[in-house]
């Protein structure tokens, strides 16, 4: 129920005019350019196979985040900051500072923040000094205070204010329930006669048979639904006539509206995404608002409300007049975010500015020194490169630590290789790419060691094994055979539950369904065929030239070079993409690292590479690897394809990262609490366990820099680190796609963890113990709602505290600031992530660094070397 205090009284809100039901619709130009800007609003989610972290305000990135944040409360109840007793605790505990603090203030007064220059540091330790209120433990305590700033609402938010009723609760159920059905992805048994239909058009013809409503109160509901039109476009045209709203109130009331099921807004934005790649109209997202719409227009009817619309527009406009300049409370709000984010950056640019390696050094171009190895040294037992995914920081660490032979690297984890993987026996694909770019062509899964008739039989036994395993479900779950299922089997059962609560879990995975034991370790992507596919020689060596400049190996190579993508191994978890690589679509990243691996070990490839500058040594193998970021083993892959000359240093490489992994799991106990270092590995089988590990909770910097910027520090986990030395990087093209695409995605994973930690009412995923599974693509928070979009709460809150500190991302660039620059000039959508306060970008020379203001101009930012890294 919305504030009583900001809710219209009963006399201002009705009255007896009410626009006919024949009158025509407004300005239908006006309207259609308006739903085009408030689509745009609205950021997609994906489904839970191909679940990717996504930045749910990026349709507000052309505006300045406290802006946003003020705008936003006018219409909702959404909230940007974190509650002020969870600074009063990080000052108390001297994570916070009064440095920090009036450091605060004076960049929000030189970034020209709207009435920045009313507030100062006393105001902001007088507030808090104040009396502190408990934290959250759960995400069930988590509360917003009443909305004071809030002036417009849905219909049926005033109609349950006035009647004290729950018809939001209602609609949104019924919404939720015919989302489901319509979107079903095989999990229903008997699926919708409508799903091929418009989103809208489907739930006009099943409401015409659905007497739901009408026995909930609503009387002739059916009538009503028979006289909208047929198509969503027009009904929401019709229902915005029908309500009378003035022009003027239009955007905000269609926003408002998709704000308060922000989970199905997003999911519809996903299909219109999808549609439009495929060269389809889609206007679900449309036709949900005019859904919600239509249920609020008929209860309307049926109680003979009426609002006095033009005195909420007065009324809303002044206060979005007043919105533009925020009230010094929110001022003082804002100044603690920022005072976080500066201790924060001053603990980190003070440990890397503090090396005593010659990182950033005195005789090095502009701050960088080689990555060169001197003539007279060896080559290093292994070039490592990993995802720059923050879980690879410790491992990357102690990797190093066990052996100076051992050099890694951070690369997006896709490896740079667009493609859709097509596993063993399947036609459809899974995009096995980051969420901002499309796949280019179709790598299929073999048994590389077998001929296509061998091949075909293992897929032909996959399918039938598939097709068995689907039968068997549908038997259990069919109405009629589901009783006499459990009453027969229910014993057997009951051995399987405890032994998977005891810890036992399944050896066999459905990824090799039909594939002998012996060849499991032979099935990969396949190279072979790739012209046919659209890849031509000339793009494969295009494609091999832009992975070795992308990671910065140009020479000095390794005896051996490994792409170790990552993935996650948890039990019971309907969530589990969110866990694997982002880069690779949510998938394991294990595909593109066997793939690329293949791709520069074929000798016409090398041979090609020399003419553009890039000698490979015939000594040095790509191997590919994968990072278990749950229990942080690593697996390497194809060993039959590797020469016997290099089965030592293969055989040495594994028992060092297995001392890697023992090291970064007893610095992971610190963070997941148990007796050693198996429970790590024990919660990866535990089906039981809502924190298997933390995922990237905690993420706040992104480096794009050489290893040696940040070798000797300890980032805790918390940095995306990217490879990268400009003086390699011919007209700063490998700088460009950094910025535009890794740090991008940085970007998205930040804001959804952000977002989901201050937030969790509207971005947040709930608790995980009440987690269920809707038609396959998404989840519900019980047993009904809005679709959850965002993390749960325990992946950011560990029961006690937090274990994501909400920041926004902080991304330092060891690059000369006039290329950088220059890419922000050329991208107006990167430059205004920064310029508006989403990301914070810092420019790094020799031991000194420059902060990107939002008025777009570069000032020397001062730094401490004295605090730890971590919050």
């Amino acid at each position: 129920m919305p504030p009583t205090n900001t809710t219209p009284t009963k006399t201002e809100s009705i009255t007896h005019k009410q626009p006919s039901i024949h009158e025509a619709p407004q300005t239908l130009g006006v309207l259609d350019s308006i739903i085009q800007t408030v689509e745009q609003r609205i950021s997609p989610v994906w489904p839970l196979k191909d679940y990717v972290a996504v930045n749910p305000y990026a349709g507000f990135a052309k505006q300045e985040f406290l802006a946003t944040r003020e705008y936003l409360r006018t219409l909702s109840d959404l909230e940007f900051f974190m509650p002020v007793d969870y600074y009063r605790q990080q000052f108390a505990a001297g994570e916070l500072d009064r440095n920090d603090i009036s450091a605060a203030v004076d960049e929000l007064v030189a970034d020209r923040v709207e009435g920045a220059e009313r507030i100062d540091v006393n105001q902001v330790v007088t507030l808090l000094r104040q009396a502190s209120t408990p934290s959250p433990t759960a995400d069930a305590e988590f509360t917003h205070p009443a909305n004071d700033n809030r002036t417009l609402f849905t219909l049926a938010e005033i109609i349950d204010a006035d009647t004290d009723s729950d018809w939001c609760r209602s609609i949104t159920s019924e919404i939720s329930k015919q989302c489901a059905s319509h979107y079903d992805d095989g999990q229903a048994t008997w699926c919708s006669t409508s799903r091929d239909l418009p989103l809208f058009t489907a739930w006009r013809s099943e409401k015409l048979r659905d007497r739901t409503f009408e026995i909930l109160g609503v009387s002739s509901f059916r009538k009503f639904v028979s006289a909208l039109p047929h198509d969503g476009r027009a009904a929401l045209s019709w229902l915005m006539n029908q309500l009378g709203l003035p022009t003027e109130l239009w955007e905000d009331y269609l926003l408002c509206s998709a704000l308060k099921m922000p989970g199905w807004s997003a999911w519809t934005r996903y299909q219109q995404r999808e549609a439009n790649h495929a060269g389809i109209e889609n206007d679900d997202f449309i036709g949900l608002i005019a859904i919600r719409m239509a249920y609020e227009v008929a209860i309307s009817k049926h109680l003979n409300f009426h609002v006095a619309w033009p005195s909420f527009a007065n009324k809303h406009l002044k206060n979005r007049e007043r919105a533009a300049h925020p009230s010094n409370h929110d001022l003082l709000r804002y100044a603690l975010l920022k005072a976080s984010e500066i201790a924060y950056r001053n603990r980190l640019l003070g440990d890397l500015g503090g090396q005593k390696s010659a990182s950033l050094g005195e005789g090095s171009v502009d701050g960088q020194t080689s990555l060169d190895h001197s003539a007279e040294s060896s080559p290093p037992l292994a070039q490592m490169v990993f995802c720059i995914d923050v879980r690879s920081e410790r491992l990357r660490r102690h990797l190093e630590a066990t052996s100076s032979a051992i050099e890694t690297f951070g690369f997006a984890g896709f490896f740079g290789i667009p493609m859709e993987f097509v596993e063993l026996g399947t036609n459809q694909g899974s995009p096995n790419v980051p969420a901002l770019i499309q796949p280019q062509f179709r790598v299929h899964e073999e048994i590389d060691t077998v001929d296509t008739d061998q091949n075909s039989s293992f897929a032909t036994k996959r399918l039938n094994l598939r097709f068995m395993r689907k039968a068997w479900k549908e038997f259990q779950s069919s109405a009629i055979s589901m009783f006499a299922f459990v009453e027969t089997t229910g014993l057997l059962c009951g051995w399987k539950l405890l032994a998977r609560s005891l810890g036992w879990k399944p050896s066999l995975q459905h990824r090799f369904d039909g594939v002998a034991k012996e060849h499991r370790c032979e099935l990969s992507p396949s190279i072979d065929n790739l012209p046919e596919r659209g890849v031509t020689f000339e793009k494969q060596v295009d494609l091999a030239e832009s992975i070795l400049r992308g990671i910065g190996i140009l020479h000095d190579f390794g005896r051996l070079v490994v792409f170790c993508g990552h993935g996650s191994e948890v039990q019971n978890n309907p969530l589990q993409a969110g866990l694997d690589c982002g880069a690779c679509g949510g998938h394991s990243g294990e595909p593109n690292a066997r793939f690329a691996a293949k791709l520069l070990n074929q000798p016409h490839i090398r041979q090609s590479l020399v003419q553009r500058g890039i000698e490979i040594p015939d000594d040095t193998q790509f191997v590919a690897a994968l990072h278990n970021t749950t229990t942080d083993e690593i697996s390497f892959f194809d060993d039959h394809l590797l020469p016997s000359s290099h089965f030592g240093d293969r055989q040495q490489l594994q028992s060092l990262a297995t001392d890697a992994t023992q090291r970064t799991r007893m610095e992971r106990c610190r963070l997941l609490p148990g007796p050693d270092t198996n429970d790590v590995v024990r919660r990866s089988g535990d089906w039981s366990e809502v924190r298997p590990e933390w995922g990237l909770a905690g993420n706040a910097a992104f480096i794009a820099a050489p290893r040696q910027f940040t070798q000797s520090v300890s980032l805790d986990g918390r940095s995306f680190l990217h490879s990268y030395d400009y003086r390699n990087d011919r007209d700063f093209a490998v700088l460009e796609q950094i910025m535009t695409a890794p740090m991008v995605v940085a970007n998205w994973i930040n804001m959804q963890y952000y977002a989901s930690t201050v937030d969790p009412i509207h971005f947040g995923s709930g608790n995980k113990t009440v987690h269920n599974v809707v038609g396959g693509f998404g989840i519900l928070s019980g047993n009904g709602g809005d679709l959850m979009s965002g993390l749960p709460w325990q992946s950011v809150h560990d029961g006690k505290h937090y274990q994501h500190h909400p920041l926004r991302l902080l991304a330092v660039l060891a690059a000369p600031r006039d290329a950088i620059t220059s890419v922000l000039e050329k991208h107006p959508n990167v430059a205004e992530l920064i310029s508006n306060g989403w990301i914070h970008l810092v420019a790094a020379k020799g031991h000194r660094f420059y902060r990107y203001t939002e008025q777009n101009t570069w000032e020397e930012t001062t730094h401490n070397p004295t605090h730890p890294t971590a919050v």
